[in-house]
């Protein structure tokens, strides 16, 4: 058994490890609910209970040494709640005394004597993590030699870019890729290319396609379900898209039925919208993997990390012994760089603020990007105008039109905000929009929480009632009027009975967070100085992304320039761990 796999044997006997590991999530919108900051109280959080623990274990330190080693503790928890995986070790920190004590272990100690915490350089973490990024680099590094090549040969007639033509062939030949690009740059086929050349090589090919959340999951299988018969690939071996949590065979109790003693059963893997894959989900997926597995990986980097603490994707694709297994695909069918949502785009990744508004003025993009102050508007001018975008859903709601009529009509439109709450959170926009349509279809406001048109979101995966984190419903009576949730993907209604309510809300509006791996016609960007603290390069782009068509803007310009000034960056050890667990095994070749 190696080092590193007693050390995760060992971790069990932690007497801490009920605090230190994190339980898997569903990506519920922690990081909008939860942010900390360096004034609010820590009285109650997780990591203030563990630090109380930690430091009674140790009767012997001064008042002023437990204190320190406290706050030390209480820092890493508030770096992990709010993404990090790591705490960044500041001169003070390097210079402090706390830092040499049983408590603490440098990580070459770790792989055999786990501790709650673990030095790396620059970087103090808690052991799970530090242990979760460990065996993630260390199972890739086992996937990287595991390599069964198949040649592509390319016809004349072939359609595929310069670029697509690399990320095919780079698919084909090795046993680990990573394909991103923004929207439209052809990651869908250039993956039905790759799976069609591995099935001419390989008949009887199983294929698992999953994706981070159960909304993208749907998308991605939607989207494919054409891609595949227009290819005229075989799909009996494909298993429907699913959630990683449902791949993995993650239940209540967090423990996944597929790891490395009992891998997954396919011969190739694709995840989707790789970028909201948080650490501790990546490293069980990658766990997971059984030798001779090929993985791929989809994904925008530029798009908001995942809810819960890493950055996978962001981390694979900047770890330079990766970079002959990786393609970023750059032309995009979908939008014009020099113009419209496009331009808007590359602006915001700039970060040029001078382009991003003088983008909105172009003549020809005066139907595609609009820019609305809501400061000057009253509450009521501006929800009447949010309103307008759902008018052609009340008119298919009024016409009676089908289930599937009524989905595709109202994912046409979307209202996508930084918060829950606030003047412009989700909370109170789905509240201003249920009241306008209760109004609008002549039905009594606020006399029951369910209505007809009512469009709800699930918060959480119920597997029982097959539904996952992201899944869309609307709310219709059944003949004897009695409320159901139709699910676009569900053949059948479920009635609102049967629906866990504490896990289900309005969705006319959404986080941006939420809304990832979703695409509508038009969306609406609000954003509001409060959220300052939120706002950020990826949040705008993630937010304008998710338009095909037309994009209105909801911001004071100092709420959209607050965004495009601020760019998210994770204190993660990843892309350190995959560049020395590769370079290991380069010297060990040799």
């Amino acid at each position: 058994m190696k080092q590193a796999d007693k050390a995760v044997d060992n971790s069990v006997d932690n007497p801490v490890g009920k605090f230190v590991d994190k339980p898997v999530d569903n990506l519920a919108d922690k990081s909008v609910d939860n942010i900390q900051t360096a004034d609010e109280s820590v009285e109650g959080t997780w990591y203030a209970a563990l630090a109380t623990q930690l430091t009674h274990l140790y009767a012997g330190l001064t008042n002023l040494k437990k204190d320190q080693l406290k706050q030390l503790i209480i820092n890493v928890g508030q770096a992990l709640d709010n993404g990090h995986t790591c705490l960044l070790l500041t001169p003070e920190h390097l210079n402090s005394v706390q830092l040499q004590h049983p408590l603490i272990v440098d990580e070459k100690q770790a792989t055999t004597q786990p501790a709650p915490l673990v030095r790396a350089e620059d970087y103090l973490y808690f052991y799970r993590q530090w242990q979760q990024e460990y065996r993630l680099a260390e199972q890739l590094t086992r996937i990287l030699t595991a390599v069964r090549p198949v040649t592509v040969q390319f016809e004349a007639s072939e359609t595929a870019n310069a670029r697509q033509q690399q990320a095919i062939t780079l698919a084909a030949r090795h046993s680990f890729s990573l394909i991103t690009g923004g929207p439209g740059t052809g990651k869908t086929y250039t993956l039905v290319r790759i799976v069609k050349a591995l099935q001419q090589a390989q008949p009887d090919l199983r294929i698992a396609l999953a994706a981070p959340t159960g909304k993208a999951a749907q998308r991605m299988q939607s989207v494919l379900d054409i891609a595949f018969a227009e290819s005229g690939i075989q799909s009996s071996q494909i298993q429907t898209a699913q959630t990683v949590h449902r791949l993995l065979g993650l239940g209540s109790s967090g423990k996944p039925r597929y790891h490395q003693r009992a891998p997954l059963p396919y011969d190739l893997i694709v995840l989707d919208e790789g970028s909201m894959l948080d650490l501790a989900l990546g490293s069980l997926l990658f766990d997971a993997i059984a030798p001779g597995t090929r993985l791929i990986i989809l994904g925008d980097a530029d798009q908001l990390a995942a809810v819960d603490a890493g950055a996978v994707l962001a981390d694979l694709q900047q770890a330079p012994a990766l970079q002959d297994h990786q393609i970023h695909l750059l032309e995009s069918k979908r939008f014009n760089a020099t113009q419209g949502i496009g331009q808007l785009a590359s602006a915001i990744l700039a970060q040029d603020i001078k382009t991003f508004w003088h983008t909105f003025h172009k003549p020809e993009n005066q139907s595609i990007l609009k820019h609305i102050n809501p400061e000057p508007l009253s509450d009521q001018q501006l929800f009447d105008q949010l309103w307008q975008g759902f008018l052609p859903y009340v008119d298919a709601l009024q016409n009676g039109q089908s289930v599937q009529q009524l989905f595709a009509v109202f994912d046409q439109y979307r209202i996508l905000t930084a918060m829950r709450s606030g003047r412009l959170g989700v909370k109170r926009i789905n509240q201003e929009m249920s009241r306008r349509l209760q109004l609008a279809l002549t039905q009594t406001v606020g006399f029951s929480e369910w209505f007809t048109g009512r469009p709800v979101m699930m918060s959480r995966n119920d597997y029982g009632l097959q539904l996952s984190n992201g899944d869309i419903g609307l709310c219709l009576a059944d003949h004897s009027g009695k409320w159901q949730v139709h699910f676009a993907h569900l053949s059948q209604p479920i009635a609102v009975t049967r629906l866990p309510l504490h896990d289900i809300s309005t969705a006319f509006a959404m986080t941006v967070h939420k809304s990832q791996g979703s695409e509508f016609n038009r969306v609406a960007v609000v954003l509001e100085n409060a959220a300052q603290n939120l706002l950020s390069r990826e949040l705008l782009y993630t937010a304008v992304t998710r338009a095909k068509q037309q994009v209105d803007l909801w911001s004071e310009p100092a709420a959209a320039e607050q965004a495009l000034h601020n760019r998210l960056v994770r204190h993660t050890g990843l892309q350190r761990q995959v560049q020395k667990h590769i370079i290991a095994l380069n010297c060990e070749q040799k």
